[in-house]
């Protein structure tokens, strides 16, 4: 009997300090804590479990973004004007315009009117954005034809800066515009029959339906401009320099200019001498 107490005594301490195992990944529950086992100790403090520290991983620096290259904008095309430097050979007869200022100073013009014709002509030598201005807003109040047009026949402009101008059905039959500049000014439907414009910048001008009967553009630089269903009967072009011009539809074209339209439009030969 002594002995089989013994034997139990020996299995039980066996059992209490045998470890626990996990076989197959199955879990297994915690062991019974010793004060179970063993009531004096019951009283004992049972001490918290220790913290573990966990070592701390240094910060990872963010990596360095790779340069990104500025989007590439898409540029616009500049239209090359293609066309030669132009200098006016022909001076503003700076002495002759002041004396008509003085001539003129005094006159008045027609109801609802603000200038003379004489006296508009003064305002388009001295005060070119003025002009501009008037032209452009108020054509109303200028001196005009029978006809209803601006009246600007047989007036004197001779190396005048008129760039840009918006000359639309404007009367400027006979008029002396030697020398003038008249790069980009709109001309539709323009009278210029007899006019002088020898020598004249008309660059970009837009002379469409515009009437150049007989007029005198020797040596005029009229690069791209547009001479759209304009009337060329008896114009004189002698050395005309007429590179990139369009003359869609225009009519009474000097022979000279229809024999040659090829070489004059796409590699801006002049006028043959012989118009």
């Amino acid at each position: 009997m002594q002995k089989i107490r013994s034997i139990s005594c020996a299995l039980i301490a066996t059992f209490a300090v045998a470890p626990v195992f996990a076989y197959d990944n199955v879990p297994v529950s915690a062991p019974t804590p010793a004060s179970i086992l063993d009531p004096a100790s019951a009283s004992a403090p049972i001490s918290s479990p220790a913290t573990v520290s966990l070592p701390v991983q240094a910060a990872v620096p963010a990596p360095t973004p790779l340069p990104v290259a500025a989007p590439v904008q898409a540029q616009t095309a500049v239209p090359a004007t293609n066309c030669a430097e132009w200098k006016s050979g022909v001076a503003i007869d700076t002495e002759a315009l002041d004396k008509l200022q003085k001539s003129v100073a005094g006159d008045k013009p027609e109801s609802g009117q603000l200038y003379t014709k004489k006296q508009f002509v003064v305002l388009m030598g001295k005060n070119w954005a003025k002009a501009k201005d008037m032209l452009a807003n108020a054509k109303a109040k200028l001196p005009k034809t029978s006809e209803g047009r601006v009246d600007l026949k047989d007036v004197t402009l001779n190396g005048f800066n008129l760039s840009g101008l918006n000359l639309d059905y404007v009367d400027l039959k006979g008029a002396e515009m030697n020398g003038v500049d008249l790069s980009g000014a709109s001309l539709r439907g323009a009278t210029l029959a007899k006019v002088e414009l020898e020598g004249a910048n008309l660059n970009h001008a837009n002379l469409s339906f515009a009437n150049l009967n007989k007029t005198k553009l020797k040596n005029a630089s009229m690069c791209r401009a547009t001479l759209v269903a304009a009337d060329l009967e008896d114009a004189v072009l002698r050395g005309a320099y007429l590179k990139d011009a369009r003359l869609d539809t225009a009519k009474n074209i000097p022979p000279i200019i229809y024999l040659n339209v090829q070489g004059i439009l796409q590699f801006g030969l002049p006028v043959p001498p012989e118009n």
